[in-house]
Parts: C-alpha cells; structure tokens; sequence
C-alpha cells in the first residue's frame, strides 16, 4: 500500500476527504454558513480528513463504523482486508445522486488495481462520470458526446 501521507484524505472506504465541504472550507470560507446551517459548529471547522479524526465524521452522529472495521481488520484501504467486498460497501440508491458513498466500490477497484496517485489524478473525471454519466445499457454511465 501507498505511504501514510498518500491516503491521509482518503477515508479507509475510499471517500476523498479532500472533497468534502468540511475539508474544503479552509480554501472556501462561503461554505462555512452552509455548513454551520447543517448543524455542524464553526470550532469544528475546517475537518482534517477522517483519518485525522478517527472516523468521528463531522456529518455523522457516532464515529464511523467503516472506519472502526478498517482499523480492526488493520488495513489501510478496504480493499486490503479478507472480507472485501463486504456489505458496509454495498452500493445503494438512496441519495446516490448527491452522495459520492457509491463510488466507494469503484475506488477501491481503482486504488487497488492502479494505485492512490493515479485515482487522484482521475477523481475529477471519475466523479463526474458518477454525478453526470448518463447509463446506456451494455457501455455504463456515459458522458454526453461519448458513445
């Protein structure tokens, strides 16, 4: 696996903390009425990223059990662990349109088969495929003008 510095703002599942409004917020002070809105406190803010905060995710009520099952099964990614894939990854539909937690499978896949450098260079475009892609059968989520 990758150093430690390579994946500290890569949650354990595979969501990128660099992405989410609690990290981005130190760059992007307009977000913080957003986020204070949404219950979480100012003092809270910027998050460091999941791994800095032992799973205790700013959106979540408890700390994460995807985390604390990573931290038992002592793997970095999940994709490391025996169990992989496991239903903590399952995908589902519900918000699946604002929430990038469907992506977590695919991270993985990608982590482990081409490494962190490489899905960081590629998660722009992998997160508009997921947000944007329109599915056609047999081909997946396709971007408008590819066939």
């Amino acid at each position: 696996m990758e150093n430690k510095e390579q994946i500290a703002l890569i949650s354990p599942c595979g969501i990128y903390c660099a992405e989410c409004t609690s990290y981005k917020v130190k760059d992007q002070p307009e977000l913080l009425p957003i986020l204070v809105a949404h219950g979480i406190r100012e003092d809270q803010l910027p998050c460091p990223g999941c791994r800095a905060v032992e799973g205790n995710c700013l959106h979540l009520q408890a700390q994460c059990e995807n985390y604390l099952c990573a931290v038992s099964h002592q793997v970095d990614m999940c994709f490391e662990c025996e169990e992989f894939p496991c239903n903590k990854l399952h995908p589902a539909l519900d918000r699946a349109n604002v929430l990038p937690h469907n992506m977590k499978m695919y991270s993985q896949c990608y982590i482990q088969k081409h490494g962190v450098e490489a899905w960081k260079e590629q998660y722009q475009a992998i997160r508009k495929r997921y947000f944007t892609g329109k599915i056609t059968y047999g081909k997946g989520p396709l971007l408008e003008g590819e066939e």
